[in-house]
């Protein structure tokens, strides 16, 4: 059983490092972009304004002010240690998801 796992394990080497030791992308095969010859310049779109709103304005509050605000209504000896690990708990979720778990 070793010997296989060396044997995986040299086979893996070589089917990774082929490419980095001989040459990375062949010209020959191109994307399907690159074909077309489509290039990859940004495209601008005009905003328009509705209303007195502005994009700063709209924006969300971030995952570390809305934990802020959170621990800050954290109060009571015997509690506050929970609500600000509950707090906690919720500013992870929100950094790993973008929103705040309700």
């Amino acid at each position: 059983m070793r010997n296989a796992m060396i044997m995986v394990s040299l086979l893996l080497a070589v089917y990774l490092g082929w490419p980095l030791a001989f040459g990375g992308k062949q010209r020959g095969l191109e994307t399907p972009a690159e074909a077309r010859g489509v290039s990859a310049a940004p495209v601008h779109i005009k905003h328009t304004k509705l209303g007195a709103a502005t994009p700063a304005s709209t924006r969300p509050e971030s995952c570390y002010k809305r934990y802020q605000r959170e621990v800050k209504l954290c109060t009571g000896e015997s509690t506050a240690a929970a609500c600000k690990l509950g707090a906690a708990d919720h500013w992870d979720m929100c950094e790993a998801t973008g929103f705040w778990p309700n």
